[in-house]
């Protein structure tokens, strides 16, 4: 996912910064597996849409709380909303699926340790880098061709981890812009409204 937003910090010698974004992402294909009670599983790849600015939109926050005595050194709690959307008319998954999506999130809560670099000459901009652990909380929307079964909730699904790079330069005292780049892994099991789950990375 690529970012670029706008963050509303305390003074730049303070210890915590809130950072708030939006911006782009996408999702890569994965394999989706259906099991269920007293039938094979069924594992078929699927293409995923992320349709960020679709409602409701990609976005996120962050706090970050700058270690005193450890120059460089932040550690935060990270929430992003995001979604995925099965690409399903004229593919193998849509003869099983009559919707497969994560729309009302593929929601991720993270803790993160952050490192910031010297701020370079130009303008003061500081580089910085972090890494994040956590768990994945999507919307689970699953409905099957000839089942009127269908789910339709939100569940703690998995594991959720993360990395990213970004550049900040300061305007003034209290705010500052910022624009990232991530690479984020969820793995979802989603439990089923009928009885069975479903897997995917």
């Amino acid at each position: 996912a690529v970012m670029a937003a706008v963050a509303a910090t305390t003074p730049a010698q303070a210890e915590v910064q809130i950072q708030v974004y939006g911006g782009l992402n996408a999702n890569f294909s994965s394999d989706v597996s259906l099991h269920r009670q007293g039938l094979p599983t069924d594992t078929r790849n699927v293409d995923w849409e992320g349709k960020p600015f679709d409602m409701p939109p990609y976005w996120g926050v962050r706090g970050v709380y700058w270690i005193d005595g450890k120059p460089g050194w932040g550690v935060g709690v990270e929430f992003t909303h995001s979604k995925a959307y099965a690409k399903l008319n004229g593919t193998s998954a849509g003869a099983l699926y009559d919707s497969l999506e994560f729309t009302d999130g593929n929601n991720i809560l993270t803790g993160n340790i952050l490192y910031r670099f010297s701020p370079w000459q130009f303008y003061r901009i500081r580089p910085y880098a972090g890494l994040g652990i956590g768990v994945t909380i999507p919307h689970v929307e699953v409905s099957l061709v000839g089942d009127p079964v269908k789910t339709f909730e939100y569940q703690l699904a998995g594991f959720a981890g993360q990395g990213f790079v970004g550049l900040e330069m300061p305007l003034g005292d209290r705010w500052s812009v910022f624009v990232e780049a991530k690479l984020r892994f969820t793995h979802i099991y989603g439990n089923l409204g009928g009885g069975g789950h479903i897997k995917t990375d």
